[in-house]
């Protein structure tokens, strides 16, 4: 930390916004990256099994995103109250809402783990699992809820130290857990003979790991620690959690809707599609990390300032993270549209699954570069606590447009439907955000700079 800035709050209100949110994007990227990297090692490792064990962990994927929601829903719910309540100088009642959400979202957990002890095999099913999948995708997903008191705990821990302007302590313990996943995978798929449930349990002690190491994190670098004592749940602090939350649960639990309707679509079309899309959507999400991540930078100087008053710092760090994460995901998208075969083998060497694959990455890379200007957006109304306008856009990319695409397009144009149904999604997503930021960005430009 430049040693002008006597804290990293005051570095939060004073430092040029430009280096401040690349500061703070770095080590958030560098996690979802990391993070992304661990979530292709299953597919990676389980694709050297057969195209069932792939189908089988891409149905269960659709579990981590909603433990994703929920974690996000908490932290991101809490992280903005919480470095609102720093830039009013409240760090009291900022610690009351990090313990409240960090209990809340480890309760959470506990009765998920009680689940998926009893009720794997059914849940799967309903998943979308194939008769050839049940099974497979059962056990994983066993492990998985298993250690869900720990993936919500990490989720949330993540999202309360990058608020307080501590990302690199955020980056350290996901980034740790990411590569001990990725270490310890092939000694439990193949060494210990243990197949998909070999990669759901390397998953679930890496993420115990990474939470033990996020719980330090707290004690560190003048952050809010965990504390029985500011366990002060009530009303108003679940409400204004649940408020500010709700974009963040729209948007990963609507993935988490999307991910099932997918894996259904696919269904009639055999294992290979659905390994096909699932390869898709592990690729695709490296790239939107890059743009998640400069966004997530960007929040916790827009929430800061929005409560230090500063509001031309809050506009300027928008216009900034927009701008940049349209021209990253731009060249990310040539790349990917020109590797596409490529970057689809890396996790299955089969034919009608890289063929599948590739189809939709090449349609998805031609309007990628439109997710800039949406994510950036939907940061700024979630981090100024505008809600509504933030759930409904959290909504359209994988809900309200893509859901009714998903149950159409492969029934008209076959196979090649479920290639088609991002790419719409997401220019009619943008065409919505440009009506819906226009008038936010007119009141921080006309009545708060």
């Amino acid at each position: 930390m430049s040693k002008k800035y006597k804290d990293k709050y005051d570095r939060l209100k004073n430092e040029p916004v430009k280096g401040l949110i690349s500061s703070l994007a770095m080590p958030t990227i560098l996690t979802m990256l990391v993070s992304a990297v661990y979530n292709m090692a299953d597919s990676y490792f389980v694709g050297k099994i057969d195209t069932s064990s792939v189908a089988s962990i891409g149905i269960v994927f659709s579990v981590m995103t909603l433990l994703q929601a929920v974690g996000f829903f908490l932290g991101n719910g809490s992280g903005i109250n919480i470095s609102t309540c720093l830039g009013e100088k409240d760090k009291e009642k900022a610690s009351v809402f990090a313990n409240v959400a960090l209990f809340t979202g480890f309760g959470a957990g506990i009765i998920l783990a009680v689940i998926g002890i009893f009720f794997s095999r059914g849940l799967a099913e309903i998943l979308g699992a194939t008769a050839t999948t049940v099974d497979l995708a059962g056990d994983y997903l066993k492990y998985i809820l298993l250690g869900s008191p720990f993936i919500l705990g990490s989720f949330i821990l993540n999202n309360h130290l990058r608020y307080q302007g501590s990302a690199v302590y955020s980056m350290l313990g996901i980034v740790s857990g990411s590569l001990l996943n990725i270490a310890l995978d092939p000694f439990f798929i193949f060494k210990f003979n243990l197949g998909v449930k070999g990669a759901a349990i390397a998953t679930v002690i890496s993420q115990i790991t990474g939470f033990i190491i996020l719980v330090i994190g707290t004690f560190k670098g003048g952050n809010i620690r965990i504390s029985v004592k500011a366990f002060k749940p009530n009303k108003e602090i679940y409400l204004s959690i649940c408020r500010n939350g709700l974009p963040s649960l729209a948007r990963q639990g609507i993935s988490t809707l999307a991910t099932v309707s997918l894996n259904h679509a696919c269904e009639p079309f055999g294992d290979s599609a659905i390994a096909g899309m699932s390869v898709f959507n592990r690729v695709m999400f490296l790239g939107m990390a890059v743009v998640i991540g400069y966004g997530q930078g960007y929040q916790p100087v827009c929430s800061f300032n929005n409560g230090a008053k500063q509001y031309k710092r809050v506009y300027d760090g928008y216009k900034f993270t927009a701008v940049i994460t349209t021209v990253i995901i731009t060249l990310m998208s040539v790349i990917g549209f020109i590797f596409a075969p490529e970057l689809i083998a890396v996790f299955r060497d089969d034919r009608e699954v890289i063929e599948i694959g590739t189809r939709a990455l090449r349609y998805q890379c031609i309007v990628m570069p439109v997710t800039g200007f949406c994510t950036a957006s939907n940061m700024l109304m979630q981090s100024l606590k505008i809600s509504n306008k933030a759930t409904v856009l959290a909504l359209a990319r994988q809900g309200i447009f893509y859901l009714p695409l998903i149950f159409t397009l492969p029934r008209i144009f076959g196979i090649s439907g479920l290639s088609f149904v991002q790419p719409i999604a997401d220019i009619l997503s943008f065409i919505l955000t440009v009506f819906l930021v226009r008038t936010e960005i007119k009141k921080l430009k006309n009545n708060r700079i």
